[in-house]
């Protein structure tokens, strides 16, 4: 026991996350910095024990330059130095939030990985997380495009031709831990800027550009093609009206000369029941002469 209390080496470590801002899906480096040994006149010079314990399941990750998921986590050294470091490849959601001890030798150093969000870049994949519609009415084609897991919000301009137009709408629809869903709105006026040209959005993620949309439109033949196509609901229309303008006119007018015949035929009824008593009241020669008088009366 007293042997080993005159080697005993005092020493300090502290570990830190040298990569900011960090991003999903990139590399990030743990530092572990161990101070200088204080050693007796008894003490020997030798190279104390390095390793890295943490992760999810606080399992054992490295030691003296050996890891046991070498594709996931590989240890940094220096010459001349007993600073080492932790390099975590491939960062997910799931390697934050977790406790990581540096040891070396009879030091240790343990610290929960957390970062704040305003810390964390996540771009988006052009193939999973980006998804565009297009609606072209009066004069201005809408666009809106939703990017998933995006941080931070970004800000978003047009350029058409190459030339800046004006920003974009961004709306958040839905909030994560460290990341965003976010919507890109842009109301592309057809009229004033022109129907033919090169239509581009690109958005800034803290020092990255990122084009989201890139394509050339050719809004002028659709403009074209619609033309034929609105002089033929026009005309149709038209006719359709006209059309049933007709039928209403045939059928009033018919109705009127059907009700105008009835009227005739009842009133020629009447005066025949009239003539028919009449005549049953006259003397033989008064019949005679209200025959001739009533055949001239039906000829004109």
């Amino acid at each position: 026991m007293m042997v080993l209390a005159l080697n005993k080496v005092s020493t300090s470590a502290s570990w830190n996350l040298t990569t900011l801002p960090v991003s999903f899906g990139k590399d990030v480096i743990l530092w572990c910095s161990v101070g200088e040994k204080k050693e007796n006149k008894f003490s020997k010079q030798g190279t104390d024990l390095q390793q890295w314990t943490g992760g999810q399941q606080y399992d054992l990750l490295c030691m003296d330059n050996k890891c046991l998921n070498p594709s996931k986590y590989e240890m940094l050294t220096r010459n001349n130095s007993q600073d080492f470091g932790l390099l975590i490849h491939n960062l997910s959601e799931s390697d934050l939030d977790c406790q990581y001890t540096c040891s070396c030798g009879f030091s240790d150093f343990t610290k929960n990985l957390s970062v704040e969000p305003k810390h964390v870049m996540s771009l988006p994949a052009n193939e999973t997380t980006t998804t565009y519609g297009k609606n072209i009415n009066s004069g201005k084609m809408e666009i809106e495009i939703v990017l998933e897991k995006v941080n931070p919000v970004p800000v978003c301009s047009a350029l058409f031709k190459g030339l800046f137009i004006n920003e974009t709408t961004v709306a958040v629809i839905k909030w994560y831990t460290y990341y965003n869903d976010v919507k890109v709105i842009y109301n592309f006026p057809v009229d004033s800027i022109g129907c033919e040209g090169r239509l581009q959005i690109l958005c800034t993620f803290v020092y990255r550009n990122v084009t989201i949309f890139d394509e050339y439109i050719d809004l002028c033949q659709e403009e074209n093609a619609n033309m034929p196509t609105m002089t033929l609901l026009g005309i149709g229309f038209s006719g359709s009206v006209i059309i049933l303008s007709i039928c209403i006119w045939l059928t009033k007018r018919r109705k009127a000369q059907f009700g105008l015949q009835c009227w005739t035929n009842e009133k020629k009824k009447q005066v025949e029941r009239i003539n028919d008593n009449h005549v049953q009241l006259l003397t033989p020669s008064e019949k005679y002469q209200q025959e001739k008088e009533t055949s001239t009366m039906m000829e004109v």
